[in-house]
């Protein structure tokens, strides 16, 4: 390794040829996949590759469809998921913590964009609300410091492909490459710095949204009306309805309820990170709120360690909401346990089709974990 770099380009050099020879023809044998835009890719870095993001295929289509070896920035916050890690890690990345400026992580890319080499980022992965799909802005910075272009590059078909690919269906996967943008300038006339860079990123996200197939983006855009509700009943061991004390009674009720109809939040807790989260995951089922409250402790004591795990994704006034959420249905669950009742919980999802006014009403959770 070079000294002056806190990581070397290329690296694992044989490695990755290798996994890029596996990978290609496995792709091309499970899944049909369509390139279009070749032709813009530049002949060499300093580059940048942004993409949208769904699932694990886009980075594979990233790595094994350019000509270049990629070092892909990935999550540094939470653990690989199992199915995947042994492969990401065969392969390597370069891990950021998100959520905040990760010094180390944006050091890394930098030197590799100082010895001219390409870095693929997928800047709105793990961000899962429509309304804050916006561009972050660790991309402009990057290509303002490297002065290093940019490549939008827009994915479709992911969503349950791998799970398709296993299937043996050939799913159809689309990687649409647009033109070149050029290095994002932090010192824009008219703009303060802040200014000009998410202006920039925001262009970034726009070409990239704009190479999105036409039916993904419909697909985004087709649930509208959401809301969320939750309701809380707790019995006696003889049946006999209690109400809940007014101080324990939860406020953030929606955001609570928010939390539970987002699945992957506690399968990833549970798959990656290995804490047992278990009775939140089935509160259809479970009712013993002992159990309830010392899982929500253990969600709790996780985002002690990790505290941008939810505003990352739902932004800060989000994010808090459902932490304070959780505190106070474990402080609920708490007191019930103690008095020997019986917790039922229940979020409820409300929401519609655009292109229907019934309304669509999910009152119960399936962990689930998208691939």
């Amino acid at each position: 390794m070079t000294n002056s770099y806190s990581i070397s380009y290329p690296r694992r050099t044989k490695r990755r040829t290798a996994l890029c020879l596996v990978a290609k023809p496995l792709m091309s044998l499970l899944s049909r996949t369509i390139i279009t835009g070749r032709e813009n890719l530049p002949q060499s870095g300093p580059l940048i590759l942004v993409g949208n993001h769904v699932a694990m295929i886009e980075v594979v289509l990233m790595v094994i469809h350019v000509p270049w070896f990629v070092e892909v920035l990935g999550v540094g916050d939470v653990p690989l998921d199992p199915t995947f890690a042994p492969i990401i890690n065969s392969y390597g990345f370069i891990p950021v913590n998100r959520g905040s400026m990760d010094r180390k992580g944006m050091t890394m890319a930098l030197d590799v964009l100082a010895q001219n080499g390409v870095i693929g980022i997928f800047p709105e992965g793990g961000i899962w609300e429509a309304n804050l799909k916006q561009a972050r802005s660790g991309v402009a910075w990057l290509s303002s410091k490297a002065n290093a272009p940019i490549v939008p590059i827009g994915f479709g078909g992911m969503d349950g492909a791998i799970g398709a690919m296993a299937a043996f269906k050939r799913p159809q996967l689309i990687m649409n490459i647009g033109q070149v943008i050029p290095s994002i300038q932090e010192d824009a006339a008219g703009k303060t710095r802040k200014q000009a860079l998410a202006d920039g990123a925001d262009l970034v996200m726009a070409r990239v949204e704009a190479l999105i197939p036409p039916e993904e983006k419909e697909r985004w855009q087709k649930i509208c009306e959401e809301h969320f509700e939750l309701t809380i009943s707790v019995n006696r061991a003889d049946g006999v309805s209690m109400d809940v004390p007014r101080h324990l009674t939860i406020s953030e009720e929606e955001s609570l309820a928010k939390f539970f109809h987002r699945p992957v939040l506690l399968n990833t807790l549970a798959r990656n990170v290995k804490l047992p989260v278990q009775p939140l995951q089935h509160l259809a089922t479970e009712h013993n709120p002992a159990l309830i409250a010392d899982a929500t402790q253990v969600v709790l004591d996780y985002l002690g360690q990790n505290p941008y795990y939810l505003t990352y994704r739902f932004g800060n006034e989000g994010g808090m909401a459902m932490q304070n959420g959780l505190v106070q249905l474990r402080d609920l669950a708490r007191w019930a346990g103690e008095a020997g009742h019986i917790l039922t919980i229940k979020p409820i999802r409300r929401y519609r089709y655009a292109d229907s006014d019934e309304e669509i009403v999910e009152e119960s959770v399936t962990a689930a974990h998208k691939m």
